[in-house]
């Protein structure tokens, strides 16, 4: 029983690291790049600055293009 429980528990560990998700800071300046090439489409046009969404895959494609680097892994 305590072997079942102990690869639960590594599994949602392993789940947790590879859906790191991006976020979007103050540098933002809206020019959106970063949604023309998000692969899954989770970018969205908030406020004062793009917001990336649950579904992020960390495939870094918006990281890559942003002007300001306003884009960083979590």
């Amino acid at each position: 029983m305590l072997v079942t429980m102990g690869k639960k528990i590594l599994r949602v560990i392993l789940i947790l690291e590879v859906n790191k998700m991006h976020v979007v800071s103050d540098e933002c300046v809206k020019c959106g790049a970063c949604a023309d090439v998000c692969p899954v489409s989770c970018i969205t046009e908030g406020e004062t600055k793009y917001v990336v969404g649950d579904a992020c895959i960390d495939c870094g494609a918006c990281e890559s293009v942003c002007p300001t680097g306003a884009i960083a892994a979590e």
